[in-house]
């Protein structure tokens, strides 16, 4: 049986995790800048999947989400960035560069903090090498 390692010594690609983006957008999350915007949330069965997602846009390269926290089990927001990480193989997508924080507030501090994304990493997430999404792929 192969290790868990196995597959990046063979030279695979690091793909973005599957998340679980929400769409109840509340009145505080309006008011604080969060629309309704259909994104592109792509499997390995539907490459071209979008679903509806509550979304703060920052740039086209960055947005804050909300999501389901499954390690929480509880919902949360999170910046994202798209493009490719830095120093790994990975392709293009949608990567998280904070932690998932229980309210909109605390992950718009976050960012606006400039605490996200940080050129060297973090030590828990890898820096993003920004890009431009296609349409398909915001």
């Amino acid at each position: 049986m192969d290790s868990p390692d196995a597959k990046t010594k063979t030279g695979a690609l690091e793909t973005p995790p599957e998340v679980l983006y929400l769409n109840d957008l509340s009145d505080g999350d309006r008011a604080l800048g969060f629309r309704h915007c259909r994104i592109a949330n792509p499997t390995t069965d539907m490459p071209l999947r979008r679903v509806k997602a509550v979304v703060f846009a920052i740039d086209a390269s960055n947005r804050i989400v909300r999501v389901f926290d499954g390690l929480l089990n509880r919902p949360g927001y999170v910046h994202q960035c798209f493009g490719a990480l830095k120093k790994r193989r990975s392709v293009r997508g949608w990567y998280a560069v904070q932690l998932t924080f229980p309210d909109a507030v605390m992950a718009l501090n976050s960012w606006q903090s400039g605490k996200d994304n940080r050129e060297f990493g973090d030590g828990t997430f890898p820096h993003v090498e920004a890009e431009i999404p296609t349409q398909a792929e915001y």
